[in-house]
């Protein structure tokens, strides 16, 4: 018998940064992913005394999504965006997985995979002789028609619609690294130490996805109305992390249709965050890139150890044979916790 899927409520918010952020450990990772947007809610559910918030996430009643790129039109609305899945490439791969894809495009994607898989086949990603992105399946018992999805800029869009509606306002990247110079002063010389300071500034308004229980989702909301002018990620006392919610722009009809689909089911499905491995995944037929957590994290005067974990990252595409619960790591003797609990964009 079949799993039952349960679907709820979802809620997008739009996070436009005022200076960037800097999330990660030896060097700034580009995507927040929602590991550090869940931890966030917690610290600030701690601090203002939201016990209920607490417990409403940290029993998995809220999934989020990492904070990934839009693409605004014309002042009026934006279209969400989310990395290329890291399949099977023929070529240069980097060129491919640089992308951002356009929900249509992605949703179409997922599908098509999905579909590739039924025949037993395995889909590859190539480029053709236009600059077109052709998604082929291999080996399959059953011929599939191949899917093709046209490049504007950084952006694989759906040919029609879907690509006249971003083609004039399609930008190559997304988010870009900025430094800051800083000095410090040497306490046996007396001399000042100059040194650099390097984060992520993302060139549009982010998104962030929140699924879950209506209770969980009105407590996010409101923590995320503080967390705006506490900031995100670290170097907060100079700035970083910082940003405004959008409340006037709104989704385009195409991407709210689709983001109202997300949820875990069984098959293939899209991490729009990261999850560790276990014996819910199907090895054989998911497509996963590996990132590493390790590090140090917690305020200058309480900073722990963090454990070294094993991840797949955003934007793998991962075969589901049963629904995964959320994951919670407690850390620093259980002063803290580290929740894996992930929106992910299932085919169909």
């Amino acid at each position: 018998m079949a799993e039952e899927v349960i679907t709820m409520p979802v809620k997008v918010y739009l996070l436009l940064f005022r200076k960037g952020y800097h999330v990660g450990w030896r060097e700034p990772r580009e995507l927040v992913d929602h590991t550090t947007v869940l931890r966030a809610l917690v610290y600030l559910a701690h601090l203002t005394g939201s016990d209920r918030c607490f417990e409403l996430i940290k029993g998995g009643k809220l999934e989020a999504s990492a904070l990934l790129p839009t693409l605004p039109i014309d002042g009026n609305y934006v279209r969400l965006l989310a990395p290329f899945p890291y399949l099977p490439c023929l070529g240069k791969a980097s060129e491919i997985r640089r992308l951002y894809l356009t929900l249509p495009a992605l949703s179409a994607l997922v599908e098509f995979a999905d579909r590739c898989h039924n025949t037993e086949g395995v889909p590859v990603v190539g480029i053709s002789y236009d600059g077109s992105i052709v998604i082929q399946c291999v080996n399959a018992v059953k011929e599939v028609r191949a899917l093709i999805l046209r490049r504007v800029e950084g952006i694989a869009c759906l040919d029609g619609d879907d690509c006249a509606k971003v083609k004039d306002y399609a930008i190559q990247r997304f988010i870009e690294t900025i430094s800051e110079y800083r000095n410090r002063i040497d306490r046996v010389t007396g001399a000042a130490d100059l040194f650099t300071l390097y984060g992520k500034r993302p060139r549009t308004p982010l998104w962030l996805a929140l699924h879950g229980e209506e209770e969980a989702l009105k407590c996010a909301g409101e923590l995320l109305k503080i967390l705006e002018y506490t900031g995100i990620g670290g170097l907060r006392s100079r700035g970083w992390g910082l940003f405004t919610l959008l409340e006037e722009v709104k989704l385009s009809s195409w991407d709210q249709s689709i983001i109202n689909k997300v949820g875990w089911a069984p098959g293939l499905v899209y991490l729009l965050g990261t999850m560790p491995p276990g014996t819910w995944l199907r090895y054989k037929f998911s497509y996963a890139n590996r990132y590493v957590i390790m590090g140090r994290a917690g305020p200058p005067t309480g900073e722990y150890k963090l454990p070294v974990l094993e991840v797949m990252d955003v934007g793998s595409l991962v075969y589901v044979e049963s629904i995964p619960k959320s994951m919670i790591i407690p850390l620093d003797g259980g002063k803290a916790v580290y929740i894996f609990n992930p929106v992910v964009l299932h085919a169909g």
